[in-house]
């Protein structure tokens, strides 16, 4: 695999329809089907390869293109091109339909910092979980906290009110 794994191409070269002729879907995996000869022993095989980048890529022609994507247009036959595909759980190469999401940059880069547990950390010094949020340039002070579930609670809270319109 080369560069062209780099790239991460948003327009997919082949409709729903060719999708569905040669993929199945199954459990959050796509499968080949109906292989030409030269290839028929990727019949009923997992499609594509799992990128450094912890995504899984398929290639069609000479482009690999993220498998998340694919899977996204085999449900729901596009993706508008101003929007994102959003792993909810966080996991790339979790493509099962019911984890995957369409949003903006903005929101996609919000759970991306959620899910990392920004917000909260554990702080030494006190031994306790502290909460913070990033409002306006300057980092705000939610408080300490016994376990980490209540700290992460309350960052997710602030979200909702300094956050607004960001899915949590």
């Amino acid at each position: 695999m080369g560069n062209h794994l780099d790239m991460k191409p948003n327009k997919l070269p082949l409709s729903q329809a060719d999708i569905l002729n040669c993929l199945e879907y199954k459990d959050g995996a796509l499968i080949w089907k109906n292989k030409k000869a030269n290839l028929a022993r990727l019949n009923g095989k997992e499609a594509g390869v799992i990128h450094r980048s912890g995504y899984r890529f398929i290639k069609f022609g000479n482009q690999m293109y993220p498998a998340h994507r694919i899977v996204w247009v085999y449900h729901n036959g596009g993706i508008d091109d101003n929007l994102q595909i959003d792993h909810v759980n966080g996991i790339k190469n979790d493509n099962c339909i019911e984890n995957l999401r369409l949003v903006t940059a903005q929101q996609n880069c919000f759970n991306r910092s959620r899910l990392k547990a920004k917000g909260y950390t554990w702080n030494k010094a006190m031994n306790k979980w502290q909460a913070s949020i990033f409002v306006s340039g300057k980092n705000k002070f939610l408080g300490l906290f016994a376990n980490e579930k209540d700290a992460r609670n309350v960052y997710l809270d602030n979200c909702k009110i300094y956050h607004k319109g960001l899915s949590v």
